[in-house]
């Protein structure tokens, strides 16, 4: 396989955000279980430290990513086009950024 942006860089990084993904969901699942907040107060304290902070945001990270590369293959596959194809990517791909956009500004917004 090819190490250019076709070939098996996509599928590693597409691969090791799944695997991300995953870990992140599990470990909110068992702290949710282990001390479930009762109120906005318990909420507040629960995801206000500094590691729930960059725990999600490497999730949103790591799902922006994997749903880039994963519309990417999708559009490149069905899209023949190139005119067509670009615009598709390029909406898609200002809806991603508009949304790290959204994000951080939720995340500076928590913290403050």
């Amino acid at each position: 396989m090819s190490w250019r942006a076709g070939g098996i860089r996509p599928w590693i990084v597409q691969r090791l955000t799944a695997v991300m993904l995953a870990v992140v969901l599990l470990v909110f699942v068992l702290t949710l279980m282990i001390s479930a907040p009762e109120n906005y107060a318990q909420w507040r304290a629960l995801m206000g430290g500094g590691f729930w902070n960059t725990v999600i945001i490497v999730f949103w990270v790591s799902l922006i990513a994997h749903a880039w590369i994963g519309i990417r293959d999708v559009i490149m596959d069905y899209v023949h086009p190139d005119g067509l194809r670009f615009g598709v990517l390029a909406v898609f791909g200002f809806f991603f950024i508009a949304m790290m956009i959204w994000m951080f500004k939720i995340m500076v917004l928590a913290t403050s």
